[in-house]
């Protein structure tokens, strides 16, 4: 059955909320109007940068730091050398796997840059820091491709760093003492690679995730240590009652 459109049900109010306004690169001001309410307020005071002009600073590169001159290595180094003073690894067969290891993230990196842009038009990249937030700066009129491609984008990086992870440090939970601080001196030497590489592509969240590595392992070489201290007292209680030796966990 036809529909008479002059017969349609139509919007009370012909004008939308600027804050409703369509992501497109010029919308057309007189389909929206200034909302007076908060969320207009908001949506006013914010100004988000051109992916553009984004870049063109990033270009301005600073020189990169090292571990003796980084305020984040600076904080960790007491920590990091106390666990790794009875470790032994061989660092060229370690600095060989940094190496191979950063070369694959960043392959992969710049296929999940190049693969879920909003645009098919081949020099279109996503940046190193949309990949990490899991945000797409570009303006989409379709809000549902732009939430599809995004989450698309995020399970392909979760992937990637997942796997990275895997090659610094695997099996966390179920790790011995002398294999934490292996792990651990993986990702503080792959922590000091992104430092040496910071201006190449992917260095810098590559840096995030052997960062996160160094924290998940310090904590866990913590808790191993306030355990084998606190061994001691329970199973003197034990045997001072006669009873059978506790048996911890780990």
């Amino acid at each position: 059955m036809p529909v008479n459109i002059d017969r349609s049900p139509r919007l009370l109010i012909q004008y939308k909320p600027d804050w409703h306004a369509a992501e497109v690169a010029a919308p057309r001001r007189t389909d929206y109007y200034d909302s007076d309410r908060a969320l207009g307020h908001l949506y006013r005071a914010i100004e988000i940068d051109d992916p553009a002009a984004i870049l063109s600073l990033d270009s301005r590169r600073s020189p990169p730091q090292t571990i003796t001159t980084d305020s984040i290595s600076n904080a960790l180094m007491s920590d990091v050398q106390r666990h790794l003073r009875s470790a032994h690894m061989d660092l060229d067969r370690n600095a060989a796997e940094i190496r191979n290891a950063f070369r694959h993230y960043v392959d992969e990196l710049a296929y999940i840059s190049s693969t879920h842009t909003l645009s098919s038009t081949n020099d279109v990249r996503l940046t190193e820091e949309e990949i990490v937030v899991g945000t797409i700066l570009a303006k989409c009129s379709q809000r549902r491709w732009r939430k599809d491609r995004m989450h698309r984008m995020r399970t392909h990086s979760q992937v990637l760093v997942q796997e990275v992870q895997r090659k610094l440090m695997n099996n966390l939970d179920n790790a011995s003492t002398a294999q934490i601080q292996q792990g651990l001196m993986k990702a503080w030497n792959a922590w000091d690679f992104s430092l040496q590489h910071s201006n190449d592509f992917g260095a810098n969240s590559f840096g995030l995730i052997a960062l996160g590595i160094i924290f998940e392992c310090l904590q866990k070489l913590g808790e191993n240590a306030e355990v084998r201290t606190s061994d001691v007292l329970p199973r003197l209680c034990s045997n001072y009652a006669k009873q059978s030796p506790v048996v911890l966990d780990g």
